[in-house]
């Protein structure tokens, strides 16, 4: 068995989150705050036998701040495990927690893994029953409120179920159970259903059966190895009745003659003499009892236990250890504890936050490639935001943590991807995830860190486009949190499947070229064309109903519909003076980029040709100043894919920058460095812009946003 699905509501910022898990080594990827410390402790709450949590240490900020008011609420947190066999089940608990008879219904929104039996372990943290019957009674909503009101923490319970069959995460489930508070209804106790909250388990036999291990990205491995029950010490106790009897004898009798040797020595045996005769003097020979000092080191089994201790070889103590290696240590001995016990235990879970603390990035790597073939008899759960772990993670074995207004997200970039990819994309005999597994290796940490995404079809978008935000705007890509993915063809929908309301919850551009045909253009190609056409039909049948991804087209090329913009030719003309020696070759290209639009269009495509258009952008990037202009199918690609990020601080730092740009003209700049501008005269000055400077590179992008000015 293995812990397939965790259910978490209304804990800390995890309103309603369903965690999915698979065997071995799973990730949790998220920004600070997002919620991995908060998802881990609540698995420890339901899970581990150490972690002491109860009325006595529940407080209001538990409770999820999209409560508003806690009082009456419920904390549930729900584990479904999968896989459970026939030897499990010959554990009394283990057939406790599988339901006798399957919620068809309760299924449908689970993804199992095989047709073995499943079984649930619940925690509720809610209002006694004696409350909840009190509130259930109240006459209307006015009513409701006012018992709410006189509700406090003493007034909570902690009830652990098993067989229940319910998905916690919706709201409809979630109403029947606990109440309608908007309308002031309460669930009356005497209805509760146990085919949705299960039947009462006592979780201490659950927990004996269970082996949780947390370990802290913070942790002092120094100190807990010197603790009584550091995981050397476990692991002698789980393989001391195999030592045989003979070899104790052999042990004892050696502690035994150490003891006789140490008990020996003049100077020892001269210690008892002389406490004697002190106390013969204080209080003579009738009252004093007669002492000797002697070793008496123990010879049991737990004794010599307790002086086992971990060295390298090449040192003589394991405090001269870095944090790296002692990090390492740890989860290697933790490992090895679990592989002794796994005989006795039903489960094995290790909790890691955060494993990049301290160890090498290469040793990040190998590290998490080495505990994904634990999976036999080890659950590893990590979470992190290192790009190394993320970049060597199974898709299928990660959940990813979004938060928006202190309500976290959880995403599951794999979910219905196979499905995807034989219903939509008609792939046969073929798994999308494991062929995006390979693809991705090198983007990974790109798709699953950035709070929006370029998807573009070749270097020169790659290269120049963080230079054309960067100059226009004042703000890097990065610092949007933008990111940028090569596909090096032009199959987007390979890549653009993530993105979706049952998956990654992001916004995704996809910047493309029509190659349109220009008339009296010798290098437009109509088979270019056609197939510009015809990739355009494709990603938007596939995506248009898809709010997450956006698709943004060039009607020729980048390079063309770059100096299609008037302001730009004289980087183009820059270029050309780089790249040609030949005098009357400059003055040509110069006069056709000035000329008409099928002239620019072959002149700009030769230069680029000659080039290569990864090192033309490249030569562009170096070149562009603050009044470089943005096609406006890439700046409306960058909106899309930032609109989740920009915000009226965003917006005013990149109008502080273009007020910066037109100084010389204008006292926007100036009136911009006030000290204790308000929201609104901050706006006004943005507007006032707006309305002088239409066309300035930074007003065409603020304009999308209307709704921060």
């Amino acid at each position: 068995m293995f812990l397939k699905y965790v259910q978490i509501v209304n804990y800390k910022n995890l309103k309603s989150s369903k965690f999915e898990f698979d065997k071995g080594t799973n990730t949790i990827i998220g920004e600070n705050d997002a919620g991995k410390s908060n998802s881990m402790t609540a698995v420890r709450i339901l899970l581990d036998s150490n972690y002491f949590y109860n009325t006595k240490r529940l407080k209001e900020t538990d409770f999820s701040n999209a409560l508003g008011d806690w009082r009456g609420h419920w904390i549930i947190i729900s584990a479904f495990f999968d896989e459970i066999s026939s030897d499990d089940k010959t554990i009394e608990v283990c057939s406790e927690i599988c339901p006798i008879t399957e919620n068809r219904d309760f299924l449908k929104s689970y993804v199992r893994c095989t047709d073995k039996d499943f079984g649930t372990v619940t925690l509720f943290i809610r209002p006694i029953r004696k409350i909840r019957k009190w509130l259930a009674e109240a006459s209307d909503k006015e009513d409701f409120e006012k018992r709410r009101k006189q509700i406090n923490l003493l007034d909570y319970e902690f009830v652990y179920t098993s067989r229940s069959q319910a998905d916690f995460v919706r709201d409809d489930i979630y109403k029947s159970i606990v109440g309608d508070f908007d309308n002031g209804i309460y669930a009356d106790p005497d209805e509760d259903d146990t085919g949705i909250l299960g039947s009462k388990i006592d979780i201490l036999d659950v927990w004996q059966h269970l082996s949780v291990v947390y370990i802290d990205a913070l942790r002092d491995v120094k100190n807990e190895l010197r603790k009584p029950k550091n995981p050397l010490r476990r692991i002698f106790d789980t393989i001391q009745n195999q030592i045989k009897d003979e070899d104790f004898d052999t042990i004892r009798a050696k502690i035994r003659e150490l003891n006789n040797s140490i008990t020996g020595v003049h100077q020892v045996t001269n210690i008892g003499s002389n406490i004697s005769n002190k106390l013969n003097e204080i209080v003579g020979l009738v009252y004093s009892p007669d002492i000797t000092v002697e070793s008496r080191l123990k010879d049991d089994a737990v004794s010599i236990a307790k002086h086992l201790v971990i060295s390298p070889t090449s040192q003589d103590d394991i405090d001269l250890l870095g944090l790296g290696h002692l990090n390492i240590l740890y989860i290697a001995l933790k490992l090895v504890e679990f592989e002794y016990s796994k005989e006795r235990e039903l489960l094995n879970i290790m909790i890691v936050e955060e494993p990049e603390a301290h160890i090498h990035t290469h040793i990040q790597k190998t590290l998490f490639d080495n505990l994904k073939v634990m999976k036999d008899y080890t659950q590893v759960i990590l979470t992190t935001h290192s790009t190394q772990i993320s970049e060597v993670s199974d898709i299928c074995k990660v959940n990813i943590l979004k938060m928006d207004d202190y309500i976290t997200t959880v995403m599951k970039p794999s979910r219905g991807l196979d499905e995807f990819g034989e219903n939509i994309l008609k792939l046969k005999n073929i798994s999308m995830t494991k062929c995006l597994e390979r693809y991705l290796d090198a983007k990974r940490s790109v798709l699953l860190f950035s709070k929006g995404v370029v998807l573009v079809e070749g270097d020169g978008e790659e290269i120049l486009l963080p230079t054309l935000v960067k100059k226009s705007f004042g703000v890097s890509l990065d610092e949007l949190g933008i990111g940028i993915v090569n596909i090096g063809n032009v199959a987007f929908e390979n890549i653009a499947c993530i993105f979706d309301e049952e998956r990654l919850q992001r916004y995704c551009s996809i910047v493309t070229d029509l190659d349109a045909v220009l008339v009296g253009a010798e290098k437009c190609k109509d088979e270019a064309a056609k197939r510009g056409k015809s990739r355009k039909e494709r990603v938007d049948r596939l995506f248009n109903d898809n709010c997450w991804v956006k698709s943004f087209y060039a009607p020729f090329t980048l390079e063309v519909d770059f100096a299609f913009e008037d302001a730009n030719r004289k980087y183009i003309k820059q270029i050309v003076e780089l790249c040609y020696t030949d005098e009357e070759t400059i003055e040509k290209h110069k006069k056709f980029i000035d000329g008409t639009a099928a002239e620019r269009y072959d002149s700009v495509l030769t230069v680029a040709q000659r080039q290569g258009k990864g090192w033309y952008a490249t030569l562009l990037a170096s070149l562009v100043g603050k009044d470089v202009v943005i096609p406006d199918y890439l700046l409306r690609a960058i909106v899309h894919a930032s609109q989740s990020v920009v915000t009226a601080d965003v917006i005013w730092k990149i109008a502080k920058y273009r007020f910066e740009n037109k100084k010389t003209e204008s006292i926007y700049w100036e009136q911009s460095q006030k000290q204790g501008l308000t929201m609104e005269e901050k706006k006004e000055l943005v507007l006032d812009f707006l309305k002088e400077y239409p066309n300035d590179a930074g007003s065409v992008f603020i304009k999308y946003f209307e709704a921060f000015i």
